[in-house]
C-alpha cells in the first residue's frame, strides 16, 4: 500500500471520529482549567499530568476521583477504537475513491462510464496514466472502486462532484455522456475552474457542437455516429434492393437516413424507444416503433425477400443474445442479406462471423479516432507499441 492510500485511509478515519476527538479534548480541557483553580502551586507540567491522570494530587478531592475514573474510560473508547478500527475494520471503498480521486494533479478526467469511456479508462490503466472518473451509477463502475481506482460516484453537473475529481488541477477532460444537456453543463463548470485543459466532449447535434466550440468553453466536440458513419458508407455505397436497421441510438438513425437518400432503396428503422429520428423523415424511411427480436416481428413489416442488408445495431451488452439469435436466423432462412452487427467486446467477433455476418465496434473506431484528435501529453495518445 502507499503512503498517499495509508495518509488516505487515516484521513477517512479521523473523519469519521472527529466528533469524539472533540469531545475528548474538550473534556481534558475542561479538567486541565479545573486543575489550575483547585490545585494551586503546582507547574505547567504537573497540571498536564494530572489531566492526563499520570499522577495525582496530594490530597485529591471528589472532582479528582471522578475526573481519574471517567477519564481512561474515554480515552479507551476513542483513542483504542480508533486504533482499533485503523488495523481491523474496511473502510468504505466509495469514500476511498473519492478521496482519492480529490488528491489527483495534472491527471485525466472521465465523465460518465459507456463503452468510449470504458476504453479510455482501460487504456490509462494499462499505460499507469493517471485518472479518475465520475459516474452517477455505482453499479457500473464498482469493478474500478474495488480496484482501488479514484471515482466519484454521483451527479457530474454538481459543483461538488466536479471538486472531488479536482477537475481545476486536470491536463483534459473527457465528457462521454449522450445526454447534450448535462455535457453542456459540466463543460461550462469546468471551464470556469479550468481555462487551459482541453475538453472533449461527445455531442450529436451541430448546433450543440458549434456552441461548444465557441469561447469561452472551446472544447473539441465530436460525433461517434458520424466517425462511424465514414466507415459504414463503404457497405452501403452502390448497393441495391431494402433494408432492415435496428436500434435505438443516433448511429441507427443515421445508417437508416443515410441510406434512404439513396435512389430505389426502401429502409425499415426498428425503435421500440423512440417516435421518430433526428434528421428529417423522407418517404423511402419507414419508422417502426417495435422491438424487433425475431423474424416474425420483422416479417410483420417488411418482405425479407426484398431486403438485401440489416444492420444491426444495438448497444446494450444484455442484448447481444438477441443480436446472435436473430442474425443466425436470418443466415439460415434468407442467405441473400448481408449482415451487420454492432459489437462493444472483440471476443465476440468469432461469434458473430461463424454465421458470415460482418461486425462493427463503433467504441473502437472513435476511440482511434480520439487518438488522432489528442496533443502528446495526453493520456490516451498513441504510444509506440500501440
Amino acid at each position: 500500500m502507499s503512503i498517499l492510500n495509508i495518509l488516505i485511509e487515516i484521513e477517512l478515519k479521523l473523519k469519521q471520529y472527529k466528533v469524539q476527538f472533540i469531545f475528548l479534548f474538550l473534556f481534558w480541557f475542561a479538567g486541565f482549567s479545573v486543575f489550575l483553580v483547585i490545585e494551586p502551586n503546582h507547574t505547567f507540567w504537573e497540571y498536564v499530568l494530572f489531566s492526563l491522570t499520570v499522577r495525582r494530587p496530594e490530597n485529591a478531592g471528589d472532582f479528582t476521583n471522578f475526573y481519574s475514573l471517567v477519564w481512561p474510560i474515554l480515552l479507551e473508547v476513542i483513542v483504542f477504537g480508533f486504533i482499533m478500527g485503523e488495523l481491523l475494520e474496511k473502510y468504505n471503498p466509495i469514500i476511498t475513491s473519492r478521496i482519492l480521486s480529490k488528491h489527483k494533479r495534472n491527471h485525466t478526467v472521465v465523465i460518465g462510464f459507456h463503452h468510449l469511456t470504458e476504453r479510455i479508462i482501460e487504456h490509462c490503466i494499462a499505460y499507469k496514466e493517471s485518472f479518475c472518473i465520475i459516474e452517477d451509477h455505482e453499479e457500473l463502475v464498482e469493478d474500478l472502486i474495488n480496484l482501488g481506482c479514484p471515482v466519484v460516484v454521483g451527479d457530474p453537473t454538481e459543483t461538488i462532484n466536479l471538486g472531488f475529481a479536482s477537475v481545476g488541477r486536470a491536463k483534459e477532460v473527457f465528457i462521454g455522456i449522450d445526454d447534450a444537456r448535462i455535457a453542456l453543463i459540466c463543460t461550462e463548470k469546468i471551464r470556469k475552474v479550468n481555462n487551459k485543459c482541453p475538453i472533449y466532449v461527445r455531442a450529436f447535434e451541430d448546433h450543440v457542437q458549434d456552441y461548444l466550440k465557441q469561447p469561452p468553453l472551446n472544447a473539441i466536440s465530436f460525433s461517434t455516429s458520424k466517425w462511424a458513419m465514414d466507415g459504414i458508407q463503404k457497405w452501403i455505397k452502390g448497393k441495391k434492393g431494402n433494408v432492415v436497421v435496428i436500434g435505438r441510438d443516433s448511429l441507427t438513425h443515421r445508417i437508416a437516413y443515410n441510406v434512404s437518400l439513396q435512389p430505389d432503396r426502401e429502409v425499415f428503422l426498428f425503435d421500440d424507444e423512440h417516435d421518430g429520428i433526428e434528421f428529417s423523415v423522407n418517404d423511402r424511411l419507414h419508422f417502426v416503433e417495435e422491438f424487433a427480436r425475431y423474424l416474425s416481428d420483422l416479417q410483420a413489416h417488411v418482405n425479407l425477400e426484398e431486403v438485401t442488408q440489416a444492420f444491426i445495431c444495438w448497444k446494450r451488452d444484455s442484448e447481444f443474445d438477441e443480436s446472435l439469435y436473430l442474425t443466425s436466423k436470418l443466415r439460415l432462412r434468407y442467405p441473400h442479406i448481408e449482415i451487420f452487427v454492432r459489437i462493444f467486446d472483440e471476443e465476440l467477433v468469432d461469434l458473430v462471423e461463424n454465421y458470415k455476418a460482418k461486425t462493427f465496434s463503433t467504441s473502437s473506431n472513435a476511440f482511434k479516432k480520439l487518438q488522432e484528435l489528442v496533443p502528446p501529453f495526453s493520456a490516451i495518445a498513441p504510444k509506440f507499441d500501440d
